[in-house]
């Protein structure tokens, strides 16, 4: 997880007298680096502007499409419906001006840009205020936001602590891990099959999907104490709460009667949910921020929360569903995914005003992060060190081709299929798999002429390049090896930014090697390749002692490839650097299972593991 964090206080005030004791606090690692303090001023205009743009949200709802809401009457009948945009542009601007005042904008937001620098560092910025209504506001018009791409704020309350979860004796949360519960509530003139679709799509392939529709408080309550427990907790259809964003309620079935539910009804079963792992509660229903204040004021151990601050179209609410489960299948961190989500929604920005800015995450600064399981790899991983490479299963016809005619006739097969462009990428690939065979059996020579042979027929094809790569590497011909990969890389194959970043990392060159790093898990989409580059990663944030960023890019890579002994015996490094000598022997355990002497960098893994576990049995 991402180890920078802001902590943005706004102490005892109002959007009326304004906020006399503003503070901004940077942490790393759970860690104060630097801590300032400012203010803001009255501006009572932005609130009355906020309730206006609100009204606009009930009152002028598209013929086409009905909001997830149920909304009771306010009467109100003033609102220009002609030029909706604008009332959203200056409440924006309004904020934006606010947020600029010289005693905030001098005192905190330069200072922070000064000690985070690089516009790509990856951080999340806690907004801690315990006014709903200030949490409503659009806080991404904040210039600062805007500029730092990859940073999200996350209304927080001012009194939270660490949620206490069941585990097992090996200190593993229980098997609620993938397991999520999906409710279909009252979907009167809405279309929560989309979102069911959609979660099926994006998830079906790697979770326990529990569809629940219009269920009975009980047959809710019920769900909620189920034994294995939940990790996600899903509700589409209509909610409401009150104008102080209180009081929400959720509308779960379409019966005469106990066709609703409040938090206070749900205390027991969330309770017991969040006890076994509940990590994420989603509330794709407009104005459902109420629950979230809701479930403050009950005093529970809030997990991660996405709700609605404003009615939200239905159309824009799938669209939503759509793009927050594909980052987050994605391998995304759940504050990016909410981020890019809400970017990817501002297409709908023109035709509902302020729309990409309705969905928001709550969270408290201690949270757990948030992880879904991945599906298994659909190929063999990235090697860890210089091991070679294994067949990749062709969908082309594999040949037999003798040693010595291969040797004598390379160069006229070379020249025969770079004529024929239909048969040249077939025989290439089959040169390939007869170089991998050789390479395996030590027939170095051999192996090094096919992997050159079918780079000249196909070069636009960068396993060939990677093979030879390690090939060359495996044979110390360093400036090969490099040359090799960096053809691999340009031809974009992700296993080649793995090895690449491997290799900057060795370099002690951190910041190249996140970058390519961050190329990899955005471009590959095979689990063992993700696996080495988040294991590298951890290794990264491990020699910058970033002890929690590191533990959790190694759980990401261990839990997509359980058989990683670099990334199990770096994860040990990190959890006896954090204090936590008997959690590491799991993983010294781990990394002797599947560790290999000839590999030099397993090797020492290896030994590190039998100087703490003595009486463990020789590895192979």
């Amino acid at each position: 997880m991402s180890s920078k964090s802001i902590i943005l206080v706004l102490a005892s005030g109002t959007l009326g007298n304004g906020f006399s004791h503003v503070t901004a606090e940077l942490r790393e690692s759970e860690k104060t680096l630097i801590k300032f303090s400012g203010s803001l001023p009255p501006a009572p205009e932005i609130g009355l502007l906020h309730d206006k743009w609100k009204m606009m949200c009930n009152v002028l709802k598209p013929r086409s499409y009905d909001p997830r809401i149920k909304v009771k009457s306010t009467g109100v009948t003033n609102i220009s419906e002609d030029k909706p945009e604008a009332v959203y542009r200056n409440l924006q601007e309004h904020m934006k001006k606010w947020l600029e005042a010289d005693e905030f904008c001098r005192k905190i937001e330069s200072k922070l840009r000064t000690h985070i620098g690089n516009v790509s560092e990856c951080f999340k910025i806690f907004l801690e205020v315990d006014q709903p209504e200030i949490w409503e506001l659009p806080w991404d018009a904040w210039a600062f936001r805007e500029d730092y791409a990859n940073c999200e704020i996350i209304p927080t309350s001012s009194q939270y602590g660490k949620k206490n979860q069941e585990k097992t004796a090996a200190e593993i949360a229980l098997p609620s891990q993938g397991r999520i519960l999906c409710v279909a509530g009252n979907s009167k003139g809405i279309n929560i099959e989309e979102d069911k679709r959609i979660i099926q799509q994006r998830l079906g392939d790697r979770c326990d999907l529990q569809f629940l529709k219009e269920p009975t408080p009980q047959e809710l309550h019920d769900e909620l104490f189920d034994d294995k427990g939940w990790q996600v907790f899903f509700f589409a259809g209509h909610s409401n709460s009150d104008n102080n964003a209180a009081n929400g309620v959720l509308y779960i079935n379409q019966k005469p009667d106990r066709n609703s539910i409040k938090v206070e009804e749900l205390k027991a079963g969330l309770k017991k949910a969040i006890s076994k792992g509940l990590q994420l509660l989603i509330f794709n229903s407009c104005s459902s921020l109420g629950i979230a204040t809701d479930i403050v004021a009950e005093g529970l151990d809030l997990p991660s929360i996405i709700v609605m601050r404003a009615p939200l179209p239905d159309v824009v609410a799938n669209e939503f569903v759509k793009y927050l489960f594909t980052y987050l299948a994605a391998g995304e961190l759940l504050f990016l995914a909410v981020r890019k989500a809400k970017n990817d929604l501002q297409k709908w920005d023109s035709q509902f005003p302020g729309a990409s800015g309705i969905p928001m995450l709550c969270q408290h600064p201690t949270f757990e992060e948030f992880v879904l399981p991945q599906p298994e790899a659909d190929r063999p991983s990235a090697p860890e060190t210089d091991a070679v490479t294994v067949d990749r299963h062709p969908s082309y016809p594999q040949f037999t081709i003798p040693t010595k005619l291969m040797q004598r006739t390379s160069i006229s097969l070379a020249v025969f299929a770079i004529g024929y462009p239909l048969i040249g990428p077939n025989l290439a690939s089959a040169i390939n798999t007869f170089g991998m065979k050789n390479h395996r059996s030590n027939q170095f020579l051999i192996a090094k002429a096919s992997y050159n042979i079918a780079s000249s027929i196909n070069p636009t094809n960068g396993e060939f390049f990677y093979n030879l790569s390690l090939l060359c590497d495996q044979l110390n011909e360093d400036e090969c090896a490099q040359d090799s990969m960096q053809q691999a890389v340009w031809r974009g194959l992700p296993e080649a930014y793995a090895q690449i970043s491997k290799s900057l990392i060795l370099k002690n060159k951190p910041e190249a090697a996140l970058k390519v790093i961050g190329m990899c898990l955005e471009q590959t989409q095979f689990d063992g390749v993700k696996s080495s580059c988040f294991k590298n990663r951890g290794w990264v944030r491990f020699n910058q002692n970033q002890y929690d960023s590191a533990a959790a890019d190694l759980r990401i890579a261990i839990s997509l490839n359980s058989e990683t002994p670099e990334a199990q015996c770096l994860l040990a490094k990190v959890l006896e650097a954090q204090g936590k000598p008997q959690e590491a022997l799991i993983h010294w355990e781990e990394t002797l299972k599947s560790a290999k002497s000839s590999i030099p960098k397993q090797d020492e893994c290896i030994q590190l593991a039998k100087q703490r576990l003595p009486k463990t049995g020789q590895t192979k």
